[in-house]
């Protein structure tokens, strides 16, 4: 599976009520120029952090499942990031981690996950759901079955695509319309 499969089928199997945090690089490029939305909130520029800002929402607002798309290598940044989700776990967060083995969008160094197991690391600080898909069927699957988190998808990729993205520019305009975007209540409860 590719990052451009991942990032299509979380842009188009989850809720229009959801909201997705994608993290720094080429996800959250791939993204806002594919996908772009109200909805996405894109973190450029602080790797690691995707899965911090994402539980921020989360617990800050109930009413809208959280849907995180972090890469291996950001969140070996920031691992504490997910015994903190572990403990409080919150039922509206879905974490999508994108394991290629890699740090993708630099220039593909090796991120060392292989010597972590995420989807174990997950269950025991306390995520309530955890899977590791390889294939655009089983992610889509694996989306559609998350009732309720906090949630933990590894979804195995490939190194390499498109690498030509613009970075999502105008911050400002992007965080007043995800504003907008959470001041609405979802239509369905999660």
């Amino acid at each position: 599976m590719k990052r451009a499969d991942v990032i299509e089928i979380v842009a188009t199997s989850t809720q229009c009520d959801d909201v997705i945090v994608a993290t720094t690089g080429l996800i959250s490029r791939e993204l806002f120029e594919r996908f772009d939305s109200e909805r996405n909130v894109y973190i450029p520029g602080s790797m690691g952090l995707v899965s911090s800002v994402g539980l921020g929402i989360a617990l800050c607002d109930t009413n809208h499942r959280v849907v995180i798309i972090d890469g291996d290598a950001s969140l070996l940044m920031n691992l504490g990031s997910m015994v903190t989700i572990g403990s409080r776990r919150p039922k509206n967060l879905l974490h999508i981690v994108l394991d290629n083995g890699a740090y993708a969008s630099c220039s593909e160094e090796s991120s060392m996950s292989g010597t972590a197991n995420f989807g174990l690391l997950a269950k025991d600080v306390g995520y309530k759901y955890t899977a590791t898909v390889g294939d655009r069927e089983a992610l889509k699957r694996a989306i559609l079955s998350f009732k309720g988190g906090p949630g933990f998808l590894s979804a195995i990729t490939e190194l390499g695509g498109r690498r030509d993205f613009r970075r999502p520019q105008k911050l400002k305009e992007i965080k007043r319309r995800f504003m907008r975007f959470m001041s609405r209540q979802p239509k369905g409860k999660i």
